[in-house]
């Protein structure tokens, strides 16, 4: 393991090397989202894509799993629109889920803005992609996906990309895990499973959907 690459503290997750993308599958509920916030704790940068939560709530999340929701550190791209007043984060807003081509500027315009700022790595989470497919076809998402993949690979970041699987048809779901390094499938327990990016399929573990010093 090299110093530069993705741990994930408190969790059964190998490190991954910068560029990587993870697909977390599992149920809405159970600690699926937990665990994609947990990923994306570190001493990192922080973007938070989120479809279906207000930017609070995504706040509050991130605080719940130990990653302290700064504006020097952390950026939510928030697709409710909603009053992001009192937020202790850099947000931005789009309308809507639909629009993907306004997510993938205010993104890049946050990417820019740490970069400048010296926050060299960052780690981005998209919840959620079934949020998304919910409201726009198949082919329009695995592009912004494909597209999201890219960026994150070419600055050296991770991301984490929640779906859950209930909501789709196993096309949708081997369209969309294809722009992705490997897979991680949660059930309930909670426990996890990772795929491809660890050298083939590994057992099912249990794991803790919130740290044990969350609150200290």
């Amino acid at each position: 393991m090299s110093d530069a690459d993705y741990t994930f503290e408190g969790l059964p997750i190998d490190p991954v090397r910068p560029g990587t993308t993870v697909l977390v599958a599992g149920p809405s509920h159970g600690g699926t989202k937990e665990l994609a916030y947990r990923m994306l704790a570190g001493d990192d940068g922080v973007i938070v894509l989120t479809t279906n939560t207000t930017a609070a709530d995504t706040a509050a999340d991130c605080e719940t799993v130990g990653i302290e929701p700064t504006p020097d550190r952390m950026g939510i791209v928030d697709c409710l629109d909603s009053d992001d007043s009192g937020v202790p984060a850099r947000v931005m807003t789009v309308s809507s889920a639909q629009d993907l081509t306004g997510i993938g500027m205010r993104y890049s315009k946050l990417y820019r803005e740490f970069h400048r700022e010296g926050v060299r790595r960052v780690r981005t989470g998209l919840f959620s992609i079934s949020t998304v497919l919910s409201l726009t076809e198949l082919q329009t998402v695995s592009r912004f996906v494909h597209t999201l993949a890219g960026r994150v690979s070419k600055v050296d970041g991770l991301g984490v990309f929640l779906v859950d699987p209930a909501m789709h048809d196993e096309r949708e779901l081997r369209t969309i895990a294809q722009f992705c390094d490997g897979r991680i499938d949660v059930r309930e327990g909670p426990e996890l499973r990772s795929r491809s990016f660890l050298g083939g399929a590994s057992e099912w573990v249990p794991f803790d959907p919130v740290p044990a010093n969350a609150d200290d």
